[in-house]
């Protein structure tokens, strides 16, 4: 009989004891879906440095998760684990490849207005080592880049991935989606970290990165040609010479949303990279974190991505350049050595540096003359004070093997007399805002060169 009740209050302390654990850990669980810290997707990416552009009752008015025990290297201001959409329907097929419905989860409040419902993602097996996956708007029609890209394959049978995707991810039914290299199982794209954002004017996408080792995006200042990850800082892509402004996060030259990662193997770099282009010539910027994962938001158009599956780097921009068009030969004289600087002052300061670095035996094949040479920076003039023979010294120069090139800037001049000004009005050849009438104003340095329409 002893025996017995023994038994029995044992079984109840085991009973309590189960509960109590499995409450704990479904807790644990929870937390760690909800708020775990290092899986936060940053919901205030506007703001310069954490807790300092923001208050607690903005975020919550983005419908974004507030953290107050947050400590400074940790984001505050996060989306909710189950921002996302959720897949409707089966996949269809679609050539070379299927297209899947997809739907906003509406149990979680859009962060911003505007938002894309209904999507569509296409995945396209391109050729055997690219693949394309587009995330567009089912409802309307959105902008897309109109440039002609090299067609795909017409039948791909052999592709070196595969597209794996889940209605029942780690994010309850969110939708996810990954791209693995078949023969390593490695995984060169993978959203299950959540964080997927469509909205007219806001569109983001995260990523969980394979490796640390990421190379690529270019025309922004950085330490090394490798990206620091633990590096929380966004990044702007958006064409506008910045060159001012060098040991700043500036904006440069170009534009380039396109990535490369050098894939690792039991933690090692395993020399094999792919490369990844997101196609949308919208402004945007990218982040890293310690994941390592990539965050990539941009203000309009679609989610267009490809993915570059090499092996090797060089395959990698030959797979890359055979989509996009190669670059063009240049003459074989530009890859000489070239002498050019701003504010030469005048052209005797011109002739002297030519003459005295040709003199020192350093190699010269062409001399450039930068915009001050212009008569008050108006393009097609030259100044007559400051650079009268300029035409002279060319000819000169070429006559001793030698090539010039001039700059010229977009800025035309804002003056009544300025025979180019006229010429462009009459010929309505200027860029105009959208009431079709006035001219887009603009300036551009260095001093006060106006665009047409400028006040």
């Amino acid at each position: 009989m002893r025996s017995s009740r023994i038994v029995v209050y044992f079984l109840i302390i085991l009973i309590i004891f189960s509960s109590v654990y499995a409450h704990r850990l479904s807790k644990n669980k929870q937390l760690d879906f909800v708020i775990r810290p290092n899986e936060r997707i940053d919901c205030y990416p506007d703001s310069i440095s954490p807790f300092s552009n923001y208050s607690k009752e903005s975020c919550l008015a983005r419908n974004c998760l507030f953290d107050d025990q947050a400590n400074r290297d940790e984001i505050q201001c996060y989306l909710s684990p189950n921002y996302g959409y959720i897949l409707q329907d089966s996949p269809i097929e679609i050539e070379n490849g299927l297209r899947l419905k997809l739907k906003r989860n509406i149990e979680v409040n859009s962060m911003f207005e505007q938002v894309i419902e209904n999507v569509f993602l296409d995945v396209q097996y391109y050729t055997n080592e690219i693949i394309r996956f587009k995330f567009y708007d089912a409802d309307r029609q959105r902008y897309e880049v109109p440039i002609e890209l090299k067609s795909p394959l017409d039948k791909v049978s052999s592709q070196k991935y595969e597209f794996l995707y889940s209605k029942n991810s780690s994010r309850d039914k969110l939708f996810s989606f990954k791209i693995k290299r078949r023969n390593t199982n490695v995984v060169l794209f993978d959203t299950s970290i959540g964080g997927l954002v469509l909205n007219n004017q806001f569109l983001q996408i995260v990523t969980r990165l394979q490796s640390s080792n990421v190379y690529g995006f270019g025309e922004n200042n950085h330490d090394s040609l490798k990206h620091n990850v633990q590096q929380r800082n966004s990044w702007g892509i958006f064409n506008r010479d910045q060159g001012t402004h060098w040991d700043d996060n500036a904006n440069h030259y170009g534009s380039h949303p396109f990535y490369l990662v050098m894939e690792e193997n039991s933690n090692e770099p395993s020399g094999e990279m792919h490369g990844v282009l997101l196609l949308n010539s919208n402004a945007m910027d990218y982040s890293f974190d310690s994941h390592p994962s990539l965050t990539i938001r941009t203000i309009g158009g679609i989610l267009d991505f490809f993915v570059f599956l090499g092996p090797k780097p060089e395959q990698v921009i030959e797979q890359y350049t055979w989509l996009i068009g190669r670059s063009m030969l240049p003459p074989y004289w530009s890859l000489g050595f070239q002498l050019s600087r701003w504010e030469y002052s005048n052209l005797t300061h011109m002739k002297m540096i030519n003459q005295r670095n040709r003199q020192l035996g350093i190699p010269l094949d062409v001399q450039h003359a930068d915009i001050d040479y212009m008569d008050k920076q108006k393009d097609f003039t030259i100044d007559q004070v400051n650079y009268r023979g300029l035409k002279e010294y060319f000819q000169e120069l070429h006559q001793q093997g030698l090539r010039t090139i001039i700059i010229l800037d977009p800025g035309i001049a804002n003056s009544d007399s300025y025979q180019p000004l006229i010429d462009g009005k009459e010929n309505d050849v200027f860029i105009k805002w959208d009431d079709g009438q006035n001219i887009i104003k603009g300036v551009c340095w260095p001093g006060e060169v106006l665009f047409p329409g400028f006040n």
